[in-house]
């Protein structure tokens, strides 16, 4: 299979991802550079509230529920942003320093998206290989599982998604369900396999809302420099932490999504807090978006709003900062600054309390894999998990932090980088303790999840040391065009136009000749088929696309999650007994997955055929995942071909289909 009969899908997984949110963008009053940068966030708002709203009033999901969604949210953002008091508002923003996007920098931003875009893709098709190729790793056995669920069940609410691995209700059966949403969407209106849809999902994610998201919050920070968005877009692609380790470590797809979007949510929190230095929003727009796109990142990944959280402490307090140095500047009465202090004593009461109970369960299992010195340094040079340096970036990203201390202004940019930084030392370089627990235990201590946050700001500080570096050549041929009038007007254009040249085709060439390329191309062995780790083989691809035809829709089929069996539910449209490895088992479900091949001489056995409604199962061998223990807990399912109690239906290789013919 190839990309290009793919890309029906890709169109359709792009549409979705931007058309719904740039209506809401647009309803709200946004234009231009912010009506695209805020899309995918407010996109994914859209398809997460209508999916957990749709089982309330009996529909099932569908585009139907994203455009209905879609309307009635754009027309609630129209009326609550045009209403008769809110006219006063505009003119004041209206008076207020601002600085609209001409062309030039619209060109500028499109440039470097574009280029980013095609630079990630171009890595991501690399790492997965054929559109229908999967992660054969222990997250994505779930991740596939419950697409095919999603479009099962017609219900891709949150609420509802973790119910397919045994949920029984309430906070149980949550699971963040927006990136499995849009997926099953994709396969719905394209007819794409479940595996091509998570496929082009991803892509869109890495490769189009990550790009995007960047450079939006690179020009809310840097004004209308050409220069520099350009340069953002061409340098989201030059970072291992983000998108490539969350796409081959677990992987971590509805955490590669919430991250992507995350930018955005960055910058919304500046508009509200007002410290753009060139794009002010009305008060209640940039509110209202706020709150519109809290919904999106959560049902995306809770985790995503305790990082916004953690990243809008640096912007609140340089709010509060100016807010009471203008107080003290007017001399305001000391009630208010008593109010003041309340209000900052209360925000950060409910800024713990939240930070405490917006988490998952209790997990330490992954451990710190560097002292404190070492991880700093893997911060610094943007090289997390022991990878290499990425070099050109994190020098640029120096320049860029001593260009903000050198000025002092934006110190809160700063600020965030240093939260995003801390969090990662903490939980790379801290010991297990109440200190990893507390400041990391909403990413389960994984040390990856946390690396991906870093690119987001890294990327615009070098984005501020590509403008230092362009100011200076540029008040350098200025001095030569005094001296030289004529002569030098002429090379200081051409200086201007070589730089930026220069300037991108080095950085381009830095994200594809730097640690990107060798990850990449050492990680594609988590994509391939027949390796001695891989737990869906070519073979066994070949019987999943014949399954359709020789089992029942109403069929029940015995497997063995750990060698790739369960994904018989995701390839082709058939219940399993099991759909992940971390699944509840009933007793039943135990007897069976102990004693099947007894099936032919044992009652019990029979009776918890019966209650399963097992009727086929699945032998794929003895290549487990992970090679854990627990995958050795399944002996009723090896060997079968000498049972009595089954009768083989197909083969392919050493993948056997067989169904039950005991217990009848």
């Amino acid at each position: 299979m190839s990309w290009l009969t793919s890309l029906p899908a890709l169109l359709a997984a792009v549409a979705v991802v931007l058309l719904p949110g740039a209506a809401l963008a647009w309803s709200l009053g946004f234009r231009r550079t912010s009506l695209l940068g805020l899309a995918p966030m407010l996109s994914l708002s859209i398809a997460g509230v209508g999916a957990v709203l749709a089982p309330f009033v009996r529909l099932e999901w569908g585009i139907g529920v994203v455009l209905v969604t879609a309307v009635l949210a754009s027309a609630a953002a129209w009326a609550l942003t045009r209403r008769p008091w809110q006219r006063q508002e505009a003119t004041e923003v209206q008076r207020a320093v601002q600085q609209g996007d001409g062309w030039p920098t619209l060109a500028a931003g499109a440039i470097g998206v574009a280029v980013g875009a095609l630079l990630i893709a171009r890595r991501v098709i690399q790492l997965v290989g054929e559109p229908d190729n999967i992660s054969q790793r222990y997250d994505n056995v779930f991740h596939l599982n419950a697409v095919r669920f999603v479009l099962d069940t017609g219900n891709a609410s949150t609420l509802n998604l973790g119910s397919m691995a045994g949920g029984t209700g309430g906070l149980s059966s949550v699971y963040p369900a927006v990136w499995h949403s849009l997926a099953a969407l994709v396969s719905q209106l394209t007819g794409a396999s479940v595996p091509v849809s998570v496929n082009v999902i991803n892509l869109v994610a890495s490769a189009v809302v990550w790009p995007i998201s960047v450079v939006f919050l690179t020009r809310v920070v840097i004004g209308p420099r050409p220069v520099g968005l350009m340069a953002a877009g061409v340098m989201s692609a030059g970072f291992l932490a983000f998108p490539y380790l969350l796409l081959v470590w677990g992987p971590l797809y509805p955490n590669l999504l919430s991250v992507s979007a995350l930018p955005a949510g960055v910058a919304a929190v500046i508009f509200v807090c007002r410290l753009s230095p060139t794009l002010r929003e009305p008060p209640l727009r940039a509110w209202l978006v706020l709150l519109v796109a809290v919904p999106g990142l959560a049902l995306s990944h809770m985790s995503a709003v305790n990082a916004l959280l953690a990243f809008s402490i640096p912007l609140v307090l340089a709010r509060l900062f100016l807010y009471v140095r203008e107080m003290i500047r007017t001399k305001a009465p000391a009630r208010r600054f008593a109010l003041v202090a309340l209000a900052s004593v209360a925000g950060a009461v409910a800024v713990v309390v939240a930070w405490q109970k917006l988490r998952p369960a209790p997990y330490n299992g992954w451990t710190p894999h560097q002292t404190v010195p070492g991880a700093i340094g893997e911060v610094i040079a943007n090289g997390p998990m022991k990878t290499d340096a990425t070099l050109l970036i994190s020098v640029l990203a120096l320049i860029g932090v001593a260009r903000i201390i050198r000025r002092r202004t934006q110190l809160w940019l700063l600020g965030c980088y240093l939260v995003a930084g801390f969090l990662y030392v903490v939980d790379a370089g801290f010991a297990a303790g109440w200190a990893r627990a507390f400041f990391t235990g909403t990413w389960y201590q994984d040390t990856y999840r946390l690396a991906a946050y870093l690119p987001i700001f890294a990327v615009v500080l070098a984005a501020l040391g590509v403008l230092a570096t362009a100011d200076t050549v540029k008040s350098a041929a200025g001095v030569l065009a005094l001296k030289v009038p004529r002569a030098g007007m002429r090379l200081s254009g051409v200086a201007g136009f070589a730089g930026i040249l220069v300037v991108c085709l080095a950085l381009g060439w830095a994200t594809q000749t730097g640690p990107v390329r060798g990850y990449v191309a050492s990680s594609q062995y988590f994509f391939e088929r027949d390796t001695k780790d891989s737990i869906v083989s070519s073979d066994e691809y070949a019987l999943l696309a014949r399954l359709g035809s020789e089992v029942p829709e109403d069929a029940v089929i015995a497997v063995n999650p750990w060698n790739g069996g369960a994904l018989a539910y995701a390839f082709a449209d058939r219940k399993v007994l099991e759909f992940h490895m971390g699944q509840r088992e009933t007793k039943s479900m135990r007897v069976v997955a102990e004693s099947l091949a007894k099936a032919d001489t044992s009652p019990a056995v029979c009776d918890a055929v019966r209650e399963t409604k097992v009727s086929y199962a699945l032998d794929f061998g003895t290549q487990y995942l992970l090679n854990h223990p627990e995958s050795r807990t399944y002996p009723g399912l090896q060997n079968l071909a000498s049972s009595g109690a089954v009768q083989l239906v197909d083969q392919q290789g050493n993948a056997k289909l067989f169904k039950v013919v005991a217990c009848g």
